[in-house]
């Protein structure tokens, strides 16, 4: 019997504690029910504004949707545009390459025919004797592996000269031989590391070397 008492007891001090939180507060449920009984009321007396009210709600919907639609209309165009510009950068990556590839084979080729121009040239300062420059004829075939006899392209002229000098003196001696040969266009042209320069040049390079 006295726990019956005890637990009645509790019962009777939490339904005075909930009576006593319930009048400080209010019940929000109520409080919700009584402010939409307030609004219907009112659009009851005025139906118009709940009309307007509604159709304002629609507009807002109807513009967001409108919205989302240039928004995902805007996003294929610029799908379209990222897959074009991926195309674009995989045919410039394509021409890069091939370009890429030319210019190491060029290169390779560069190197290879320099590598054989090294070979071929005497270094320091040779005069040759230069037998004539003829336009559109071709004697380079005579010239192949033959030291004493080169050719020299410029354009559509080809130049021929014959021997390797480090003497001046010496160079003058044969031009005069050719000449007496009949060759009468025959003259000296200097050459310093395998590349053209004047007679004065050559010159003041024996003076300083004291040749």
């Amino acid at each position: 019997m006295r726990w019956l008492l005890i637990v009645f007891s509790l019962s009777l001090v939490a339904d005075f504690a909930w009576a006593q939180q319930k009048k400080k507060g209010g019940d929000p449920q109520k409080q919700v029910k009584k402010e939409w009984k307030k609004k219907a009321k009112s659009y009851v007396k005025n139906p118009l504004a709940l009309k307007a009210r509604e159709e304002s709600f629609q507009r807002q919907v109807q513009d967001r949707d409108r919205q989302i639609e240039e928004l995902q209309r805007r996003n294929r165009e610029l799908a379209e545009q990222i897959a074009q510009l991926e195309d674009q950068l995989r045919a410039r990556q394509y021409s890069f390459d091939s370009l890429q590839s030319e210019v190491l084979r060029l290169k390779a080729a560069y190197e290879a025919e320099k590598k054989q121009s090294r070979l071929d040239v005497m270094p320091g300062l040779v005069f040759k004797v230069q037998i004539g420059a003829f336009r559109l004829f071709d004697m380079r075939k005579y010239a192949q592996d033959n030291p004493f006899f080169e050719t020299e392209a410029l354009g559509d002229i080809n130049r021929y000269t014959v021997g390797r000098f480090r003497d001046l003196g010496l160079a003058e001696a044969f031009q005069k031989d050719l000449k007496r040969l009949g060759i009468r266009d025959a003259w000296i042209v200097p050459f310093k590391d395998g590349v053209r320069i004047t007679m004065k040049e050559a010159k003041e390079m024996l003076a300083r070397s004291g040749s």
